[in-house]
């Protein structure tokens, strides 16, 4: 029975001892733990930036000065591209060649109309009588369209009854000629005018007193097109 009894202390021994030496496994383990994780969070985490150190010519400017720098910037941007929306806008222009007697009407790159027309002859005309001249030369420059009509009537000017030797009459309703003008006319100021014309043997030439003359088709199509404030290039 003694030999029952002593292996039965032993084995009580053996497990206890295992038991012990487990616990202390896992607490010496715990601690590993708590040591190495913030250990390896500081090893591991990214580290912050240096602080950004300005130039000494930025660190040197006034930014009161600078602000206003940058609106006079602002402002020059804002005017170029004013200029650039005028010598390129996104919608339809009117061309007008002098020297050639063409008229175009192209939205960017696409021309949408290409036709002959006729412009200011460049001949003057004096009036003895009241000592008044003109020069009949179509104006070169930037214009817009400034109205649109619609069977237009021609109100002739005193130059027109000086030129065909007539008296220059005090009744308007003597001055009005309508179906000279064609269907259409779009004003572009000082009372010149893009508009059809009887002579359509004449255009490619410059025979007019100043207004433009474009054939009734071609004449049709930019009038559809073009809107108030359509810009118009002559030159």
């Amino acid at each position: 029975m003694s030999g029952f009894g002593f292996r039965s202390r032993r084995h009580l021994f053996d497990r206890d001892n295992l038991k012990a030496w487990i616990l202390r496994g896992l607490l010496g383990s715990a601690v590993l733990i708590l040591i190495f994780v913030p250990l390896l969070y500081f090893m591991t985490r990214p580290k912050e930036a240096p602080p950004a150190v300005l130039p000494p010519e930025v660190a040197k400017l006034d930014l009161k000065d600078l602000r206003t720098q940058v609106g006079a910037l602002q402002g020059k941007v804002r005017k170029l591209a004013e200029r650039r929306n005028r010598l390129f806008p996104p919608g339809p222009v009117i061309l007008v060649d002098t020297a050639v007697n063409q008229i175009y009407m192209v939205r960017g790159p696409r021309v949408l109309v290409q036709d002959k027309c006729s412009t200011g002859s460049g001949l003057e005309l004096t009036d003895t009588g009241g000592n008044r001249s003109w020069t009949f030369e179509t104006p070169r420059g930037y214009f817009r369209v400034l109205g649109k009509v619609t069977d237009p009537v021609w109100i002739r000017p005193d130059w027109a009854f000086i030129e065909e030797g007539e008296a220059i009459p005090k009744d308007r309703a003597k001055r009005e000629v309508p179906d000279v003008l064609g269907d259409y006319a779009l004003a572009f100021g000082d009372g010149y005018f893009i508009h059809g014309t009887l002579y359509t043997r004449m255009l490619g030439s410059s025979v007019t007193h100043g207004c433009i003359r474009v054939d009734d088709e071609s004449l049709k199509k930019i009038y559809q097109t073009a809107q108030h404030g359509t810009p118009i290039w002559i030159y």
